[in-house]
């Protein structure tokens, strides 16, 4: 059984994400998620031409995000996605980015915890997926029942006292 939810976006590290330390900045792990999520909606058929169809989308309502691993220039990454939790009009969701060294080591970069909504642009407001929407979001529920539960999910901030 494969204990990895299934990779959905992958990318290389470009130089403008790079930050004087050498490194991708933080705004850009943020970046590739956002374009892991697009096309997670777009496998789902919440593509752009949906929404200009239909003027029902997407919105991010929550992030959680971990910097595990620095990543660096065109070091190529993938991210993985797991659908944690899900109802009629939201999807806890759990993105993995694995970064992939030169000698093909695979090492876990960053994590984000995302709470995202469907919304009707039209009413500017919460709404059901529409019903293809959500029988695809089924079938990945059901694709992915097998998998376990990420143990970082749920997470708060905070300095830990002795």
């Amino acid at each position: 059984m494969n204990t990895k939810a299934p990779v959905i976006y992958r990318t290389r590290i470009k130089p403008e994400w790079l930050d004087y330390n050498n490194h991708m900045n933080v705004a850009y792990y943020v970046l590739i998620f956002d374009q892991a999520g697009v096309e997670l909606v777009t496998q789902l058929g919440l593509s752009e031409a949906v929404t200009a169809e239909t003027g029902i989308s997407w919105m991010v309502l929550e992030n959680h995000i971990t910097y595990n691993n620095e990543v660096v220039l065109d070091q190529p990454v993938e991210i993985r996605c797991q659908l944690i939790d899900h109802d009629s009009k939201r999807l806890h969701l759990y993105f993995e980015m694995y970064a992939h060294t030169e000698s093909g080591v695979e090492y876990l970069a960053s994590t984000l915890e995302q709470m995202a909504m469907c919304v009707d642009l039209n009413s500017r407001s919460n709404c059901e997926f529409p019903p293809a929407v959500a029988e695809q979001i089924n079938a990945m529920a059901e694709l992915q029942a097998e998998l376990t539960q990420p143990a970082n999910i749920g997470r708060k901030i905070g300095i830990r006292r002795r």
